[in-house]
């Protein structure tokens, strides 16, 4: 069974913020603390954020011309790295892919329809 990209989407970025708020980070400081302490929120957190930089890649383009201030290429290098070279992964760089890419995609998914 095919899935609605938008609506996978929706619910991986969901589960990133409903991470975020459990356990209560709000800031990038705050989040790059958390993930060098707690190895857990670290891998949920890139899990999330590896299977949104998928989904970017295959959100149509429809929703790439209403959005241009997402950048589905950060996004998806973000995948990338996470994925490939794990070694290599810089939460303070990840930090700002939440605060500032997801956050904007956050905002976009919830005036689309679904």
């Amino acid at each position: 069974m095919k899935h609605n990209v938008t609506s996978v989407m929706k619910k991986h970025v969901s589960e990133l913020f409903q991470i975020l708020d459990q356990y209560l980070v709000t800031d990038r400081k705050t989040f790059t603390e958390t993930a060098q302490s707690d190895l857990v929120f670290k891998k949920a957190v890139l899990m999330n954020i590896g299977y949104i930089g998928e989904l970017s890649k295959k959100m149509g383009d429809g929703f790439k011309k209403s959005h241009p201030e997402i950048s589905r290429r950060r996004l998806g290098t973000s995948r990338n790295i996470i994925f490939h070279e794990y070694d290599i992964v810089d939460m303070d760089i990840i930090s700002s892919v939440v605060f500032k890419d997801i956050t904007l995609l956050q905002k976009a998914l919830d005036v689309c329809g679904n």
